[in-house]
C-alpha cells in the first residue's frame, strides 16, 4: 500500500509539472510567439536576415511601396519616394524599429496563432498593410529637408491619420550605403526623428507656458510686460534677441519676448507649469499604433529663478519630441481634444488581427483656452511671420529658434495647423542647428502645407 501511495504522489506531481509547463508554454506564446516567428533565424520567413516573401505595403492612394517575392524586395520606382519613407517602409535589413517590417514584420509575413508563420494567399488576413501616408507629399517633405538633419509631420487633427512622416538623413533602401564609413552624412539614419526623437523645443514651447497664463492669471490679456532686451533673476540673466518695450501677452507670443514669458513663469510656479507641460504630453509615451514615442521631458515642479523662467520660455533642460507636439497643435485646432496620430489605415484587413488600435481622444485643454490660443497663434502668422508667405492657408503657428549650446546653431521648430474645416492639418517642423524657426523651418512648413492644401482640396 505504502508503494502504490508514493507511485500515486510521484504520478500526480509529474501531472502537476506537466501541467505547469504546458501553462507556462501556453502563456508564452500567447505572449511572445509573434516575435519567436520573426527571429531573423528563422529560415521560413527570413534568408540572410531579410523577410523572404511578404504583403505589400501600400500608401493611401494604393501606391506600392515596399513587397518581397521568395527573397526578391522591391520598393517605389521613385529613389526619392523611397528615401522620404525608409523610415516608414524599413532598410531591409531590420535597422529602423519603428518600421512596418520590424514592428508589424509579423502581419506583413501573414503570422497567425493557429496556423504559426505562414504567409496567407488570402488577402482577408491581412498580410498587405496599407498606410494613411500620401507618398508624393512625403517625398515633398523630404526634399523640402534639402538633406539637412530633421523631422516633417502632417496630420488631420480631426481623424489622427498622418499624411506625411519624414525623417532626415535617409538613404534609397534598393541601394543600401555604408553607414558606418560615412557617420557624419547618415548621422542617425537608422532613427525615425518624427517619432524616436527629443529636442530642446525653445519658443514653441511658450504655447503650453500661455496655455497656463490663459487658465491661471486673471488679467493675462490686459497685463503689461516691460522687455528691455534682458533681465536678471536671482543672478541669472535672461535675454531677448532685442528689446520689445512694453507688450501684453498677445504681442509676447507674436515677438515671442523671453523677458515677458520669464515673468509669467515665475509668476506661475513650477508646479503649474510641469502640469500644463504634462498635460500637453510632456513625461509620458504618445503611442502610435502601438509605437511608443520618446518622452519629452520637463522638470519644473522643484524649479525656481533662473532656471524656471528659462524652463518656461522652452530652455534650461527641457525636450520636445515632435510627434507628441504636433498632436498638442491638434488638440489646440480641435477645441482642447487631441485625437491620437496613427499611420496604420484602420479601414484594412490588417486591422482584423491587431489588438484595439482605435482612434484614441483626449481632452487636454478646456474649449475657451484652445480657442484663445487658436486666437494667439493666427496672430503670430499675420502679423510677423506674413500672410503672404502662408497665402489661404489660414495657418495658426507658432516658430522656436531653440539654443543648444556650444558653437552650433539653433534647431529650427515651426508649428501649427491650418484653421480650414476641409484642410484639418496640424503639423510640426524640425531642423536640427537650423538657425531661425519661422524662415528655415518655417518654408518647409509653407511648401508641405501648400502640397497638402492642393492634394486635399483636388480629391
Amino acid at each position: 500500500m505504502k508503494i502504490l501511495t508514493k507511485r500515486a504522489f510521484g504520478l500526480l506531481l509529474l501531472a502537476l509539472i506537466l501541467l505547469l509547463g504546458l501553462s507556462v508554454f501556453t502563456f508564452r506564446y500567447v505572449k511572445d510567439a509573434r516575435a519567436w516567428a520573426q527571429y531573423p533565424t528563422n529560415k521560413h520567413l527570413f534568408q540572410n536576415g531579410q523577410l523572404l516573401t511578404t504583403g505589400e505595403i501600400q500608401d493611401r492612394n494604393g501606391e506600392v511601396l515596399y513587397r518581397a517575392e521568395q527573397g526578391v524586395q522591391s520598393y517605389h520606382s521613385s529613389d526619392t519616394v523611397r528615401k522620404a519613407l525608409m523610415h516608414t517602409t524599413g532598410d531591409s535589413y531590420g535597422n529602423v524599429a519603428t518600421s512596418v517590417q520590424v514592428a508589424f514584420g509579423d502581419r506583413l509575413s501573414g503570422w497567425g496563432p493557429v496556423n504559426g508563420a505562414y504567409r496567407f494567399n488570402d488577402k482577408s488576413f491581412g498580410t498587405d498593410v496599407t498606410l494613411t501616408l500620401d507618398a508624393e507629399l512625403c517625398a515633398e517633405a523630404f526634399q523640402a529637408l534639402k538633406g539637412r538633419k530633421g523631422a516633417v509631420g502632417v496630420y488631420n487633427y480631426k481623424t489622427g491619420e498622418i499624411l506625411c512622416m519624414v525623417s532626415s538623413p535617409s538613404f534609397d533602401p534598393e541601394h543600401h550605403p555604408d553607414v558606418a564609413a560615412n557617420p557624419e552624412k547618415y548621422d542617425g539614419a537608422y532613427l525615425n526623428r518624427l517619432i524616436s526623437a527629443a529636442y530642446t523645443p525653445g519658443s514653441i514651447f511658450k504655447l503650453v507656458t500661455a496655455a497656463a497664463a490663459i487658465d491661471k492669471m486673471p488679467d493675462y490679456d490686459s497685463k503689461v510686460f516691460h522687455c528691455e532686451g534682458e533681465k536678471l533673476i536671482d543672478g541669472d540673466k535672461v535675454t531677448c534677441p532685442s528689446p520689445h518695450g512694453e507688450v501684453t501677452l498677445k504681442q509676447a507670443l507674436a515677438v515671442s519676448c523671453n523677458i515677458a514669458f520669464a515673468e509669467i513663469s515665475l509668476e506661475l510656479g513650477g508646479q503649474t507649469i510641469q502640469s500644463y507641460a504634462e498635460k500637453a504630453g510632456f513625461n509620458a509615451n504618445l503611442e502610435v499604433d502601438g509605437i511608443k514615442a520618446a518622452r519629452g521631458k520637463i522638470s519644473t515642479a522643484d524649479a525656481k529663478g533662473g532656471d524656471l523662467a528659462w524652463a518656461g520660455i522652452g530652455q534650461y533642460n527641457d525636450t520636445a519630441n515632435p510627434l507628441t507636439f504636433m498632436a498638442y497643435m491638434g488638440s489646440i485646432a480641435n477645441q482642447g481634444v487631441r485625437v491620437n496620430p496613427w499611420f496604420i489605415d484602420q479601414n484594412s484587413s490588417l486591422l482584423k488581427l491587431l489588438p484595439d488600435f482605435g482612434v484614441k481622444k483626449k481632452r487636454i485643454l478646456t474649449r475657451e483656452t484652445a480657442e484663445t490660443l487658436k486666437t494667439l497663434m493666427r496672430n503670430n502668422v499675420t502679423e510677423e511671420y506674413g500672410e503672404k508667405n502662408y497665402k489661404e492657408l489660414e495657418l495658426c503657428a507658432k516658430s522656436g529658434t531653440a539654443e543648444v549650446g556650444g558653437d552650433k546653431a539653433p534647431h529650427a521648430w515651426f508649428a501649427g495647423f491650418m484653421n480650414r474645416e476641409d484642410c484639418p492639418l496640424a503639423f510640426v517642423v524640425i531642423v536640427e542647428n537650423g538657425g531661425s524657426g519661422s524662415k528655415v523651418a518655417g518654408a518647409v512648413a509653407a511648401k508641405v502645407l501648400k502640397a497638402a492644401e492642393k492634394k486635399l482640396t483636388s480629391d
